[in-house]
């Protein structure tokens, strides 16, 4: 059977244009998808922060997953790019990063003792200040420090400390391939490893784990 044969066939023809319909719907399910990411990242994108109420009764915070292009992130999240290299992590090989800001408010009252203690210059600012009453001044301590994760406020009236503390620190989490023998170069299999960095240099990290879910 000749070529021109064959290309005459109507069988041929019939498995040609089955071909090109299998072909045709991928692509549409492809811009379909893409569609659906782009469409789903500017909702996250212009999402706030929800407040979900546990059943414990505390708080916590929810929010919508951004899917995105290594150039993508690069382009939108610079410095979260940058924060990758930082950490020793080839953009490539990241399957997850997530940040987090938080901050810490707690209002504290407690009951001065006599004692002796060494207090450094760098610590604070210790001053006195005259509280006007209606028969004389009322003398009292003011404690004052503030820097880039901290603010600590309060003073001492009588036998009564008031000490506001507010504390703030970013968190960069990222799940990433890494090879697990990399002396074997591709020989080796990769496997899912987990880093978690913050910015605050005193902040210390006694826990975390990641579980990925099969379905």
């Amino acid at each position: 059977m000749t070529l021109l044969k064959i290309f005459k066939s109507p069988i041929v023809w019939l498995l040609v244009i089955i071909a090109a319909l299998l072909l045709m719907i991928r692509q549409l399910r492809k811009m379909h998808k893409e569609i659906t990411r782009l469409g789903s990242n500017q909702q996250v994108l212009l999402q706030t922060q929800q407040q979900i109420l546990l059943a414990n009764g505390r708080i916590a915070s929810q929010t919508g997953v951004l899917q995105l292009r290594q150039q993508e992130l690069l382009r939108m999240f610079p410095q979260l790019y940058g924060e990758l290299k930082t950490m020793g992590i080839k953009p490539r090989s990241a399957h997850t990063v997530s940040t987090t800001t938080f901050g810490l408010h707690q209002s504290l009252t407690s009951t001065l003792r006599d004692s002796i203690v060494f207090v450094p210059k760098q610590i604070g600012t210790i001053g006195f200040h005259y509280l006007k009453t209606t028969g004389d001044s009322l003398r009292f301590r003011v404690f004052s420090y503030h820097d880039s994760y901290y603010d600590v406020s309060g003073y001492a009236l009588l036998d009564k400390q008031f000490l506001h503390i507010s504390t703030r620190d970013t968190m960069t989490q990222v799940v990433f391939y890494k090879r697990k023998h990399p002396w074997l170069w591709i020989f080796s299999r990769k496997e899912l490893m987990q880093r978690v960095y913050f910015k605050n240099p005193n902040a210390a990290i006694y826990y975390s784990r990641i579980i990925q879910l099969q379905r």
